[in-house]
C-alpha cells in the first residue's frame, strides 16, 4: 500500500483561474529564464512576424513621398511703441501666456490660410489640389463611368484649406514670446516660400486689423462729433436766448451787469459816506471854534488856504513894521496909525476868508449828504432788480452747465478724432520676423531612421505578441509546474515520445494492419528492447518514485488518462515490465473492457478478467506469464457486451478478483479505460490502492484533465500523481530548464 496521499480539494476548476502568484509559469513573461525559453520555442514565429512587419514598414517608407519642413521665427513683441502720446485704437497683443497662445491660433486660422492660398495661388498647385491617392482614384473612377464628382468649388477650396492647415505647424518656443511657423511641402523652396508667406500674412493681418479698427473708430467719432456739435450749438443758443429774455448781461468773471453795478455803487456809497463824515467833522470843528470864540485862523482849512497864508504874511510884515515904528517914533507917530489901519484891514480879510471857508465846508457837507442819499437810492433799486435776476439765474446756471458739459464732451471727441485720424498712417504690427524660413536641406517626413527604429521595435513586439497569442492558444500541459499548479497533482515522471521504427509524418496511417500491430507491440516492449534509451531511464525513475511511495508489500495501481490515445496502455505495459524486471511479482490487468488494446496485442481472443468476474473462472487458469520478463498478464477476456462492462465492475466478484490478485502478487498494474468517455475507471480506482493519471504532453489541456478529475469524485484522492507522456525533449527544454541535454536522442530525462 502507498503512503497516505496529501489531501487535495475537489474544486479543481478554481485552480485554473487562481494561479500561484509566487511561482512563474511557462506562459509568464516576468521570469527571465522562462521568457528566454519562450523566445527560443517561438523564435520562428517571432522572426516571421517581425520580418513581415519590417517589410511592410520598408514598403511604406518607399511609398510615402518625402516632405521638407521650413520654419520661420516670429517675435510677438508685447511692448508698444508710442510715436505720439495718444493711445492707439487697438492695443497690443498683451504679455500674458493666453495672449501669446492666441496668436498661435490666429496664425493657424482658416482666414489666414485662405489668404496665403490665394496669394500664392496654391489652389492651382497639384500638391494641394489633387488630394489623396484614394480621392484621385475615386474621381478618376467617377470620370470613367460618367458620374459627377459630387463637389463644388467651395467644397474643393475647403479641402485645399484643410490640407494646407494639416501641413502648417505653429508652436510657441517654451515660455518665451518666440513663435515658430513651420510648413511641410514636397519641395524645399516651396516650403520656405509658404512659411515666409504665412509669417508675412500674419504681420499684414495685424496691420490691417489695426487700420480697419482705426478707420471704424474715425468714422464713428466723426458721426458722433456732428451730434455733439449740434448739441453744443443748441445749448449755447438756449443760454443766450434765456439771457435776452431775462435781461441778464454777463460782464465776465461770472458776474452780471447788475451785480457789477451793485458792487460799484457799494464802493461809491462807501466813499460818499466817508466824505460826508469827513465834511461833517470839519464843519463841526468850525462850528465848535465859532461857538468858543476861538480864533478860526488855526483851523486846518485856514492853514491850508494860500490866500490866508498870504494875508498872514502881510499881517506879519505889517506887525513887524508897526513894532519897528513904535520903537522908533513912538505911539503917536502918524505913520504908525496908517500901519495899524493896514493891519486891521488884513485881519478883516483873513476873517472874511475864514468865513468863506466855513461856508464852503457847509456846502461840501450838504453835497456829500445829497450824493450819499442818491447812491443809497440807486443801490436799493439795483438790489431790487438783482433779486429778480437772481431767480432767473438759477435756470441760467443750469443751462450754462449743460452747455459747458456738451462743450467739454465735444472738445474731447474732437481731440480724439484728430488723434485717431493721425494714427491711420502710423500703424505697425505687434510682431516681427526675426528669422526668415530657409530651404531645408534634408526631408523632415518621413523620418526614416526613427520609423525604422520604431518599426524594428514594433516588429519585435508584434512578433512577441503573436507568439504570446499562439502560446495562450496552446491548451496542452507542457511542464511539471503546470501539472502541479493546475491539477494539484505531483508529476511523478516524464516519458519521451518513442518510435521503434523511423516513420515520416502520416506514415502510421499508411501502414497495414500487421505492420501497425508490430509497431504497437514494439512500443509495449520498448523499455525492454531499448534499456539504455531515455524512455527506459525515465521509466526506471518512475518505478523508483513509486517504490519510495510504497507503504506495504501488496498494492494495486490503476493507470488511466483523461482521453483515449494518451499512451496509458503503453505506460502500463512498460511500467509492469520494469517492475517485473526489478524482481517484484507483477501482474498486469487489461481492465479496459471496451477497448482492450493490450489483450489484442498480447493474447487475442483469450479469456481473462471478464470470465473471472462473469463466469467465476479460477484466476490461475486465466493468467499468462511471460517467461522472458517474468510479467504475468490477465487479458480483458472475450466480452460479449462491452456496454455491460460498467455493471460488471460493480459486482462484488470484481472486488474479490482484485483482492485475489493483490494477495498473490506484489504489484498489480491495472490498465483502465480513459476517464472522460466512460465511468469504468472511477469504479476501478475505488477498488484499487492508488492511481496514475497519464497526461499527453502538449495535447491534454487542463480543462479536460480537471473534468476527468471531477468525474472521479471521492476516489480522486487515491491518485498518486500524474505522468507526462510523449514529451519532445528538444522542445521541452524551451519550456523548462530542468530538461537539459544535447538533444541527440541520448539525453537523460529527470523525473
Amino acid at each position: 500500500m502507498l503512503a497516505p496521499h496529501r489531501p487535495r480539494p475537489h474544486g479543481f476548476a478554481e485552480t485554473v483561474s487562481a494561479p500561484d502568484p509566487f511561482r512563474a509559469t511557462a506562459h509568464s513573461l516576468v521570469d527571465l529564464p522562462a521568457f528566454w525559453r519562450f523566445l527560443r520555442r517561438r523564435a520562428r514565429l517571432i522572426g516571421v512576424v517581425a520580418a513581415a512587419v519590417m517589410l511592410c514598414a520598408i514598403g511604406a517608407l518607399a511609398l510615402i513621398p518625402a516632405r521638407y519642413t521650413a520654419t520661420a521665427v516670429l517675435l510677438a513683441d508685447p511692448r508698444q511703441q508710442r510715436v505720439v502720446p495718444s493711445e492707439a485704437v487697438l492695443s497690443g497683443i498683451g504679455s500674458d501666456a493666453a495672449a501669446v497662445e492666441s496668436q498661435v491660433e490666429i496664425i493657424q486660422s482658416r482666414a489666414l490660410a485662405l489668404r496665403v492660398i490665394r496669394e500664392l495661388r496654391l489652389d492651382e498647385d497639384p500638391e494641394f489640389a489633387r488630394g489623396s491617392t484614394l480621392g484621385q482614384a475615386a474621381n478618376a473612377l467617377r470620370d470613367l463611368i460618367g458620374l459627377p464628382r459630387g463637389e463644388d468649388e467651395a467644397m474643393r477650396l475647403e479641402k485645399i484649406v484643410g490640407r494646407f492647415q494639416a501641413r502648417l505647424k505653429v508652436q510657441r518656443r517654451g515660455l518665451t514670446y518666440i513663435l515658430e511657423v513651420g510648413f511641410a511641402a514636397s519641395e524645399p523652396e516651396k516650403a520656405a516660400r509658404i512659411a515666409n508667406a504665412v509669417a508675412q500674412a500674419y504681420l499684414e493681418d495685424q496691420i490691417a486689423a489695426k487700420y480697419d479698427a482705426t478707420i471704424r473708430a474715425t468714422g464713428w467719432l466723426n458721426d458722433r462729433l456732428e451730434e455733439l456739435r449740434a448739441k453744443v450749438r443748441d445749448s449755447e443758443k438756449a443760454v443766450e436766448v434765456y439771457k435776452a429774455q431775462n435781461n441778464i448781461v454777463d460782464v465776465g468773471a461770472g458776474q452780471t451787469l447788475t451785480e457789477r453795478q451793485i458792487a460799484e455803487l457799494n464802493q461809491q456809497l462807501i466813499l460818499a459816506r466817508a466824505r460826508t463824515a469827513e465834511a461833517r467833522a470839519r464843519l463841526d470843528q468850525v462850528k465848535q471854534a465859532s461857538a468858543r470864540a476861538a480864533p478860526t485862523g488855526s483851523l486846518p482849512e485856514a492853514l491850508q488856504s494860500q490866500v490866508i497864508a498870504n494875508l498872514r504874511a502881510q499881517h506879519a510884515q505889517l506887525a513887524s513894521t508897526e513894532a519897528e515904528l513904535r520903537s522908533t517914533f513912538g505911539e503917536r507917530h502918524p505913520t504908525l496909525a496908517s500901519v495899524r489901519a493896514q493891519i486891521d484891514k488884513v485881519s478883516a480879510q483873513i476873517e472874511r476868508e475864514v468865513a468863506r471857508i466855513a461856508s464852503g465846508l457847509q456846502n461840501e457837507y450838504e453835497a456829500a449828504r445829497s450824493r450819499e442819499a442818491s447812491l443809497e437810492a440807486s443801490l436799493a433799486g439795483l438790489k431790487q432788480q438783482a433779486a429778480g435776476i437772481n431767480q432767473a439765474t438759477v435756470r441760467l446756471r443750469e443751462l450754462e452747465r449743460e452747455a459747458q458739459a456738451n462743450r467739454a464732451l465735444f472738445e474731447q471727441f474732437l481731440l480724439r478724432f484728430k488723434e485717431t485720424s493721425e494714427q491711420q498712417s502710423l500703424q505697425r504690427a505687434d510682431a516681427r520676423i526675426i528669422s526668415a524660413a530657409a530651404a531645408p536641406v534634408a526631408p523632415s517626413h518621413p523620418r526614416t531612421g526613427l520609423i525604422l527604429v520604431l518599426a524594428l521595435v514594433g516588429s519585435a513586439l508584434a512578433g512577441v505578441g503573436a507568439a504570446a497569442l499562439a502560446e495562450t492558444m496552446t491548451a496542452g500541459l507542457r511542464t511539471a509546474e503546470e501539472v502541479e499548479r493546475l491539477l494539484r497533482l505531483p508529476l511523478l515522471g516524464s516519458l519521451p515520445r518513442v518510435e521503434p521504427v523511423q516513420l515520416g509524418r502520416g506514415a502510421r496511417v499508411r501502414l497495414g494492419k500487421a505492420a501497425r500491430q508490430a509497431h504497437e507491440r514494439a512500443l509495449m516492449r520498448f523499455s525492454i528492447d531499448q534499456p539504455l534509451s531515455p524512455f527506459a531511464e525515465a521509466l526506471r525513475a518512475l518505478r523508483l518514485r513509486l517504490r519510495s511511495e510504497a507503504g506495504r508489500p501488496r498494492m494495486a495501481i490503476l493507470v488511466t488518462s483523461a482521453a483515449p490515445g494518451e499512451g496509458k496502455s503503453t505506460i502500463a505495459m512498460n511500467l509492469a515490465l520494469a517492475l517485473a524486471r526489478s524482481g517484484a511479482a507483477t501482474l498486469l490487468i487489461d481492465a479496459d473492457l471496451r477497448n482492450s488494446c493490450l489483450s489484442r496485442l498480447q493474447a487475442p481472443g483469450a479469456p481473462g478478467l471478464y470470465e473471472a468476474v462473469e463466469a467465476g473462472l479460477e484466476l490461475k487458469t486465466l493468467l499468462r506469464k511471460d517467461a522472458g520478463t517474468g510479467l504475468t498478464f490477465l487479458p480483458a477476456g472475450r466480452i460479449a457486451d462491452p456496454a455491460a462492462a460498467a455493471e460488471l465492475l460493480l459486482e462484488a466478484r470484481a472486488g474479490a478478483v482484485l483482492d485475489a490478485c493483490r494477495a498473490r502478487f506484489d504489484v498489480v498494474v491495472i490498465d483502465g479505460p480513459p476517464l472522460l468517455p466512460v465511468a469504468d475507471s472511477r469504479l476501478l480506482l475505488e477498488q484499487a490502492d492508488a492511481g496514475l493519471l497519464v497526461v499527453e504532453w502538449a495535447k491534454t489541456d487542463a480543462e479536460s484533465a480537471l473534468a476527468a478529475l471531477r468525474d472521479l469524485g471521492g476516489a480522486a484522492p487515491k491518485l498518486l500523481g500524474a505522468v507526462m507522456n510523449k514529451i519532445d525533449p528538444r522542445c521541452l527544454r524551451s519550456y523548462d530548464y530542468a530538461y537539459g541535454g544535447r538533444g541527440d536522442g541520448n539525453e537523460k530525462l529527470a523525473a
